[in-house]
């Protein structure tokens, strides 16, 4: 089954005729297209110095309280770094230097404390840190770790219909977001995928993913019940971006970016992503026990917006495509990396549980070996973590070494803080800071 977005059926409007540059294809209602079928040159390296204008090394301090282990989720503010710490259930603030600062949250039954931490996200310009409670709603805290007040109290699983959920704020604007697979049955009405909620967290306003319109039935069927031979739907997390203050948004398995209005309180198509690859049927590509040949069709599963470039991820096959889009001259290039598809047996099941892991990994160019986006923060910085102790550790000093880079003296900064580092050492935090 060929797969076009539905703005693009249709005869492609180019603007202009007297500019040498590359014209931009406009879809029939007037979106900008990001052609990923036609003129795309292959490229051996996608440079993070095209995106990024610098690269921070920042060893974790470790003491007592700070000692992390594999690092689930983390933000990055202007001064701050903050780190969820799986064990403790609470929040370790770093300097932007790596020195550690103090504990956010507590674990307890009384005023401020909460026996899970599910989730978190920083409002920079309060000084406030949110902490998502699954069993006790969210709470408030100062930068300093003193409890503020509590905005609800609602059990955060009511929330939701399913079992993948995300939290954040952006200018004073509240939102949550959900993705499949659902865990309940729930209304066909209930089957958005992003809300804008009240600072009290009920919901002035949903989304809906366009993909799930007219599949609602099917989606809600095929949901995760309480019968272990149920292989239930399920999706890529919605994938958001906040660049340059602008927050955009790309819904699982659709072809247009979304830029949202906060002035209308509505989404705005951005981009539109043309590509004449196979995307095979939707119900045999989203089971949770898919079939080896479900991976061969084409997926796109994340994007970035950077002040030159759009990158855009996805898989076919074994094979990971990172493809560029230059804002300026509308050309694209694509760079394939050879992936894997990892297989793990699970009880009561005749099949493997196959997942493909699609990074997004550009060449350091400024210090050294790759560099891999493990989170992106604050529309200004991505974050890759070396994790000095993980069986999976990427750190090849012999790769940095040989690399060539802008900045000796970052690389020799690099190497010298890998040759230091202890099996108690924390991870150690590359920040690049967005052009």
């Amino acid at each position: 089954m060929k797969h076009m977005s539905l703005l693009l059926i249709g005869v492609f409007v180019l603007l202009g005729c007297s500019s040498n540059k590359k014209q931009e294809p406009i879809s029939k209602s007037g979106i900008p297209v990001i052609n990923l079928s036609e003129d795309v040159s292959i490229v051996p390296s996608l440079l993070l110095s095209e995106a990024a204008s610098k690269v921070d090394i920042v060893p974790l301090e470790v003491t007592d309280e700070s000692l992390l282990g594999e690092i689930y989720h983390l933000q990055i503010t202007e001064n701050d770094i903050w780190v969820h710490h799986y064990k403790d259930k609470c929040i370790c603030r770093f300097s932007r230097s790596g020195k550690f600062l103090n504990k956010v949250g507590k674990i307890g039954q009384g005023p401020g404390e909460f026996i899970q931490l599910s989730d978190f996200f920083i409002d920079e310009g309060r000084r406030e840190i949110y902490i998502i409670s699954a069993s006790r709603g969210v709470f408030v805290y100062d930068f300093d770790g003193n409890f503020k007040r509590q905005p609800t109290r609602t059990i955060v699983e009511t929330m939701f219909g399913s079992i993948f959920n995300q939290f954040m704020i952006y200018n004073n604007h509240f939102f949550i977001l959900q993705n499949l697979p659902l865990y309940r049955e729930i209304p066909k009405d209930s089957l958005w995928s992003l809300a804008l909620v009240d600072s009290s967290y009920q919901k002035r306003k949903i989304f809906k993913n366009p993909v799930h319109i007219g599949k609602e039935d099917q989606i809600i069927k095929n949901r995760v019940q309480m019968n272990y031979m149920f292989n239930y739907w399920l999706e890529s997390t919605t994938n958001i971006d906040t660049y340059n203050n602008q927050l955009t948004f790309k819904f699982p398995d659709t072809d247009t970016i979304y830029n949202y209005d906060s002035t209308k309180e509505e989404l705005v198509p951005q981009y539109a992503i043309f590509t004449d690859e196979e995307k095979g049927d939707y119900e045999y590509t989203h089971l949770w026990f898919r079939d080896r040949k479900a991976f061969d069709y084409f997926s796109i599963h994340s994007y970035y917006s950077t002040k030159e470039n759009i990158y855009l991820v996805g898989s076919k096959g074994e094979e990971v495509y990172t493809y560029c889009y230059n804002k300026e001259d509308k050309n694209v290039r694509l760079q394939k990396r050879q992936g894997e598809i990892t297989e793990r047996d699970v009880p009561w099941f005749s099949i493997p549980f196959r997942r493909m892991e699609c990074p997004f990994v550009l060449s350091n160019d400024l210090c050294g070996g790759n560099f891999t986006v493990d989170f992106r923060s604050s529309g200004k910085y991505w974050v890759d973590i070396l994790d000095t102790g993980s069986e999976e550790n990427r750190i090849d000093i012999d790769q940095i070494k040989a690399s060539t880079v802008i900045d000796e003296s970052q690389k020799g900064k690099l190497v010298k803080v890998f040759e230091n580092v202890t099996e108690e050492s924390n991870p150690i935090l590359l920040i690049a800071t967005l052009k």
